[in-house]
């Protein structure tokens, strides 16, 4: 199996030590994430946010920011570690644990969220981020303890 989205996905993700919030917040950090991304991503490319009692659907590379900018508004700094990267046909599912320091806290707080990256014709035509990990893998059709491929 060719692991070509694998490398894509990995070659995507920012350094552990990344401060999230500055990257996305910030115009020109964010203005180099969109020239990296920008030939990467399908024409109709739609960024989802799957929480519990949220579901909203962004369009395109500015609406990806914009789900960022709606989920890190309480986070003063925010970084991300990548447990593991499984290839699932057209899909890349993403594991990561985020750790987070809100505006009004003094110490970070770790979720243990999922991604899943969904390809067309060697794009990536949706990113779909979870809060809970085991649904993530329920839609991927992944068992939590199922093998992986990274």
């Amino acid at each position: 199996m060719s692991h070509e989205k694998l490398e894509l996905v990995r070659a995507l993700i920012p350094q552990p030590d990344t401060d999230w919030s500055r990257l996305i917040r910030d115009d020109d950090s964010f203005a180099l994430v969109r020239e990296t991304l920008g030939p990467l991503v399908t024409n109709d490319f739609a960024s989802v946010m799957v929480w519990p009692a949220v579901n909203r659907t962004y369009a395109g590379l500015e609406g990806l920011r914009n789900n960022w900018l709606d989920w890190l508004e309480p986070w003063a700094t925010y970084r991300i570690t990548i447990d593991e990267l499984i290839e699932v046909g057209e899909r890349v599912v993403v594991l990561p644990r985020n750790y987070g320091r809100r505006k009004d806290m003094e110490t970070e707080v770790e979720l243990i969220a999922a991604a899943i990256l969904t390809f067309t014709e060697a794009k990536i035509a949706r990113w779909e981020d979870y809060a809970d990990r085991a649904a993530a893998l329920e839609t991927a059709g992944l068992a939590e303890d199922a093998p992986t491929s990274s």
